[in-house]
C-alpha cells in the first residue's frame, strides 16, 4: 500500500470555534521523544463553558481557546461528553515542514499505521491531504488503513500543529439516553447531563439527585458506574424516572420525596433545579432546597435559570464556579459548582453540623 493511500477515510471535519478565550494551556519546550507529553482535544461550542471545565476535571488539562490541553491524564476521556480525543504527543511546531521533521528524526512504534486529522481553524493555510502524505512519508513504517495498530492524529489550529498517537476517545455513550421512553420539554438533553456528572466525578463515587425529573442525570451516572439515588415530590416524575431507568437496565432507587426533607449523605448532589414558566416552585422553595444539599454532601452541581450565587452563599457553599450554557431563544442555563463548608476539606467526611458557626 502506498503511503499516500494512508490519506484516505482520514479526515475530521473542521470543528467550530470557541465563543470566548478561556485560560491558555502552557507551551512545552521542545524535547527527544520519547516523552511522556499527553494532549486533550475538546470540540468547540460556542457559548458552552462547561467544555473547558469539564476537560480540567477529568485531564487536568486547561484548553486554550482553540481547545487544545496539554493534560495530566486521558484515562476519563471515554466518559467525556465534550473533551474528543486523549493523544501522546510525538511532534508540534508552527510550520508544517518542521512538524515533518521532528517526525522523521524521532523513534516510535508505528506499524500498521493511519493518520487521522483534525482541523481546529481555517486560518491555516495547511492543506490536509498535503500534510498526511508528508507525514506519512516521514514515518518508517508502513500504513494499514483497514485494521490499524497505530493510529496518529494531526491536529491543525491557527498557528500550531500538533502530531500525536491517539490513546483515549469519547465513547459517546450518552448517546443511548436520547432515545428514552419518556421526556418533558424541561428535560435535561444527555450530553449535557453526563457533563455534569463529569464535574463531580471524578472524586465523587455516589450521587443523589433530588429533583430527579424523568431521570436524565440518573441515567448517566448508572451508565458511569456511580451510585445514584434519585427523587421527586412530584408522584408522575418519579413514575417516568423509574420507567426511563428500568428501559436500559439500570437498578437506580428513585424516591417520592420532598428535596427539603431528604436525609443521607453522598459525595455530590447534582441536580437540574426547578426554574422556567411551568415550574410550581414556590418562592423560598429553592433556597430551602440548597439549604438541606448542603448537608447532605460535600459537592453540589445545580443547573439554574438565574442568578443563585447568594441563595449558595446563604446556604453555606464556598469556592462557587459558574458556568454558562445556551439554550435557545438566548436563554441560559446557569451551571453551578460549589464546595458545602459542613464537610471537611477531605471532601467526603461531614463535620458536625451541630458546631455550625
Amino acid at each position: 500500500m502506498s503511503r499516500a493511500a494512508c490519506v484516505a477515510a482520514s479526515h475530521i471535519p473542521p470543528a467550530s470555534r470557541w465563543s470566548k478565550p478561556v485560560r491558555c494551556a502552557r507551551r512545552l519546550s521542545w524535547r527527544w521523544f520519547p516523552v511522556t507529553e499527553l494532549l486533550a482535544v475538546c470540540p468547540h461550542l460556542p457559548g458552552n463553558e462547561l467544555v473547558a471545565a469539564e476537560c480540567e476535571n477529568l485531564t487536568g488539562g486547561i484548553p486554550d481557546t482553540e481547545g487544545v490541553a496539554f493534560c495530566q491524564t486521558v484515562g476519563r476521556i471515554s466518559q467525556a461528553a465534550y473533551v474528543q480525543t486523549g493523544l501522546r504527543l510525538i511532534a508540534q511546531a508552527e510550520a508544517l515542514p518542521e512538524l515533518v521533521r521532528q517526525v522523521s528524526e524521532r523513534q516510535f512504534p508505528a506499524d500498521d499505521f493511519r493518520i487521522e486529522y483534525l482541523r481546529l481553524s481555517d486560518q491555516n493555510p495547511v492543506k490536509w491531504k498535503t500534510a498526511v502524505v508528508a507525514l506519512a512519508d516521514a514515518i518508517k513504517a508502513f500504513p494499514n488503513l483497514d485494521v490499524p495498530r497505530h493510529r496518529f492524529l494531526l491536529v491543525v489550529g491557527k498557528d500550531h500543529l500538533w502530531f500525536g498517537e491517539i490513546l483515549a476517545e469519547t465513547s459517546h455513550s450518552y448517546r443511548r439516553h436520547d432515545a428514552k421512553p419518556y421526556r418533558t420539554s424541561s428535560s435535561l438533553p444527555s450530553r449535557l447531563a453526563r457533563a455534569l456528572l463529569n464535574l463531580a466525578a471524578p472524586p465523587a463515587q455516589s450521587i443523589l439527585d433530588p429533583c430527579c425529573g424523568t431521570g436524565s442525570i440518573l441515567l448517566e451516572a448508572a451508565c458511569l458506574g456511580l451510585q445514584a439515588v434519585g427523587a421527586d415530590r412530584n408522584p408522575r416524575m418519579v413514575h417516568l424516572s423509574r420507567r426511563n431507568l428500568a428501559h436500559f437496565g439500570y437498578a437506580v432507587e428513585v424516591r417520592l420525596a420532598d428535596a427539603r426533607e431528604l436525609s443521607m449523605t453522598v459525595d455530590a448532589v447534582v441536580t437540574d433545579l426547578p426554574y422556567g414558566k411551568f415550574s410550581k416552585v414556590k418562592s423560598g422553595e429553592i433556597q430551602a432546597i440548597l439549604n438541606q444539599s448542603a448537608r447532605l454532601a460535600p459537592l453540589g452541581i445545580f443547573v439554574a435559570g438565574g442568578d443563585l450565587t447568594a441563595e449558595l452563599r446563604h446556604a453555606g457553599y464556598q469556592d462557587i464556579a459558574l458556568f454558562y450554557v445556551r439554550k435557545r431563544n438566548d436563554f441560559s442555563r446557569l451551571i453551578y459548582r460549589a464546595r458545602s463548608g459542613y464537610f471537611s476539606d477531605d471532601r467526603l467526611t461531614p463535620l458536625d453540623l451541630h458546631n455550625e458557626a
